[in-house]
């Protein structure tokens, strides 16, 4: 009689399939897992802060370069020279949060809209011997600077610490043509 039986032949055709299947899914976890680290795109919105100095009529205040030091990662930079001069520019905070800097010389209380939301005014936080209005709501959250010239908005979703930490961490230019150079003061 033959040897070969053909349980034996059945048996040995799954045994291999099976081997493929598995070594196939192993692949994939593997390269699903390399992936699976999550990337926030960064911006350098420094040519932004160039072209704002440039355009505004008063004291630009940007980040720090300290903030991307300790984990802040620019993700967006949105500049309008037409019109009321505004500059926004978002972070993703070290806590894996979302903080916005904005500051505009448009009409105070439409940007004050614009940038709080459906946030109600709780009060104010002292930042830097500076009273900023505070506004929050269960998800969003707003410091608001008023000056004689520009608005200044730090918002988000972060939390309240986090958007001081940002508002401390605002340092001022001059306005275009404002003489001397007080770069490195803070605006908080």
């Amino acid at each position: 009689m033959s040897e070969y039986s053909r349980s034996n032949a059945t048996f040995k055709n799954y045994a291999i399939s099976l081997g493929i299947l598995v070594g196939i899914v192993l692949i994939m976890a593997f390269v699903v897992s390399t992936r699976s680290g999550e990337h926030i795109p960064s911006v350098d919105y420094r040519q932004d802060i160039d072209v704002l100095s440039g355009a505004a009529d008063y004291a630009v205040t940007a980040p720090s370069p300290e903030l991307t030091e300790e984990g802040w990662t620019p993700t967006s930079s949105t500049l309008n020279v037409s019109g009321p001069v505004e500059w926004s520019v978002g972070f993703a905070t070290a806590a894996d949060s979302h903080a916005m800097l904005t500051q505009s010389d448009a009409d105070p209380e439409q940007v004050v809209a614009d940038r709080v939301k459906e946030a109600e005014e709780v009060g104010t936080v002292a930042v830097d011997d500076r009273e900023w209005e505070h506004f929050d709501s269960e998800e969003w959250g707003a410091l608001v600077l008023r000056e004689d010239d520009v608005t200044v908005v730090v918002s988000g979703s972060a939390e309240l610490d986090e958007l001081v930490h940002l508002a401390e961490g605002l340092q001022t230019r001059p306005a275009a043509g404002g003489g001397a150079d007080t770069e490195g003061t803070e605006a908080g």
